[in-house]
């Protein structure tokens, strides 16, 4: 049990070890050309089937009490392979699209029915100590009290230790008590997540309100989820996974709210489209493009990212501009996106990707889906398109309490193979960070890999300070920062609240971070899965602040 001496064990008394071979690293950059790794059934084709929209499910009542199996299915994923049997939520991936109102409180019994076999074989390197199949479900992006994080009668954040089997059940309890925004709920198993993402444990979930009803989005059949992820299909359509987890989970299919390159019928008319990035290691950079012209297509007008509406709508993607910036989403990154379609009745545009990092098993993915315009509207369209919502105070760096370094790097195991870590440290290392409830502290994200990381922090949400290029041979040579140029800003759309940050590689990221509401044991790590498996994953105390503190509640 986790305690005020920080250390704690496993069930059944055991410290978890991995030894892995070392990863090959590489950097985050655009290109277009494929690669000479797997490809997919020639009979396979684009933009056959229609999109899936998740199901919804409304949580009813004050608080609100809701069921949701884990459970195994056969489902059809593209109109040319046979059936294949995935893992997901009340019988689908992406699981049901959860909705909620600021403010409601919400219980969710999470029950896995799924069988005592792995979809998949363990990849080579995976623990092997603990049951094959395990899970535990995490609401990305939620304010939750996690208090006890063994105790899996209150389990709210997904302990990623405190996992069941099947016939168990993880009840969660999540107040909700945040702004408008799209969360998304996955497994969170410790050294089980990648093989678990993969084989579909993943869903949305929205919160609601008022202020989010009075800019007048786009609403009903207007507003449409985008769950990107990748699988791995091979030849005789199955799905597979990493065979070693030092290996990144790529995938060589494109896959959107469950289906392989769908496509999706609209009008000429304004629509919301909330993305997230589900995919277990791949980033995306995306851009439409016009199938005929092979112009650029419509413009993204980002209004929020995952943690709430920006105060100034972004535009990505400007059609006037070859050099606008596209819309690029590391995983875990959400973008609530708005496309006007009204000026291009009739045409047709492919959901482009040019996102690549060239890994010996990376395959390129540079078309996701497919947009179909109307030549006419059914209605008129009386939505809106907010260029400024509210006010975002920004968090003073003067007023922090405390500044951390979070380095990014590896350790040397006995067999002579490398392990990723945080700050040196593995998962079950004692705790070393323990800020007070209610304070502010400045993290320098210090990165002298040569690979981008997406930094993901549970509870709270964070400012992007600045980003700033250093010396990284130099530093692993002598642990002193030497910086190479100025401080960048970030981009227009990161200057809201977030949760996940791109951590680029030879960069010191800056973020700046409110602890709170709740006091209680978290999480941060790197959201590349297969890499949070391997122990790029650290536990962290929020304490209750003396009653002789004032602590800072300013947000």
């Amino acid at each position: 049990m986790l305690g005020i001496s920080s250390e704690y064990t496993v069930p059944g008394g055991r410290v978890r070890a991995v030894s892995i071979r070392w990863l090959q690293f590489a950097s985050f950059i655009i290109l277009t050309g494929a690669s000479a790794g797997p490809t997919l059934p020639a009979s396979l084709t684009r933009f056959v089937d229609a999109l899936p929209i998740p199901p919804r499910i409304q949580a009813e009542g004050h608080p609100a009490d809701l069921t949701v199996t884990i459970d195994q299915f056969q489902t059809k994923i593209h109109r040319d392979l046979p059936a294949v049997t995935e893992w997901g939520y009340d019988g689908s991936s992406p699981g049901p699209t959860i909705e909620v109102e600021r403010g409601q409180q919400l219980t969710v019994h999470w029950q896995s029915r799924l069988p005592v076999t792995h979809l998949f074989p363990a990849p080579a390197g995976a623990d092997q100590v603990w049951p094959d199949v395990r899970s535990v479900t995490h609401l990305h992006g939620a304010a939750v009290l996690e208090s006890d994080p063994m105790d899996r009668t209150q389990n709210n954040d997904g302990w990623p230790d405190n996992t069941i089997v099947p016939g168990e059940e993880q009840l969660a309890e999540y107040p909700n008590d945040q702004t408008a925004r799209l969360l998304w709920y996955h497994d969170h198993a410790m050294g089980e997540t990648g093989r678990n993402v993969a084989a579909g444990l993943e869903g949305l979930y929205e919160i609601h309100d008022d202020y989010e009803r009075s800019l007048n989005l786009p609403a009903g059949p207007y507003e449409i989820p985008l769950l990107l992820s990748t699988k791995q299909v091979n030849a005789d359509g199955t799905l597979g996974y990493s065979d070693d987890i030092s290996k990144e989970f790529w995938g060589n299919a494109a896959a959107v709210n469950g289906k392989l390159w769908p496509y999706l019928k609209v009008e000429p008319r304004k629509y919301r489209f909330r993305i997230v990035n589900a995919a277990n290691a791949r980033s995306f950079s995306l851009k439409l493009v016009d199938d005929q012209s092979r112009k650029p297509g419509p413009a993204f007008y980002q209004i929020g990212t995952g943690s709430g509406f920006l105060e100034k709508t972004a535009i990505l993607d400007d059609p006037s501009s070859p050099s606008a910036p596209r819309l690029i989403l590391a995983p875990a990154e959400r973008a609530d996106v708005i496309i006007d379609f009204s000026a291009v009745a009739g045409h047709t545009f492919t959901l482009t990707n040019n996102a690549y990092d060239q890994s010996d098993d990376e395959v390129s993915l540079p078309k996701i889906m497919q947009f179909r315009v109307a030549a006419t509207a059914s209605t008129s369209d009386t939505s809106s398109l907010p260029l400024t919502m509210q006010p975002i105070p920004r968090l003073d760096p003067a007023a922090a309490k405390a500044a951390r370094q979070i380095v990014f790097d590896t350790m040397k195991m006995p067999d002579g193979s490398d392990m990723l870590l945080l700050n040196g440290k593995r998962w079950h290392d004692p705790i070393a960070e323990r800020p007070v409830l209610g304070t502010t502290e400045v993290w320098d994200l210090v990165n002298p890999l040569i690979a981008t990381h997406p930094f993901h922090i549970h509870m709270v949400q964070f400012q992007v300070l600045d980003r700033r290029l250093f010396d990284a041979s130099a530093y692993i040579k002598t642990g002193k920062i030497t910086y190479l140029a100025d401080a960048v800003p970030p981009a227009p759309n990161e200057m809201g609240w977030k949760d996940t940050v791109r951590a680029l590689p030879q960069m010191v990221t800056r973020i700046i971070i409110r602890f709170g509401p709740y006091p209680g044991y978290y999480v941060y790590h790197c959201h590349i899965l297969e890499h949070e498996d391997m122990d790029m994953m650290r536990p962290f105390q929020v304490v209750a602040a003396p009653e002789s503190d004032s602590a800072d509640n300013s947000q």
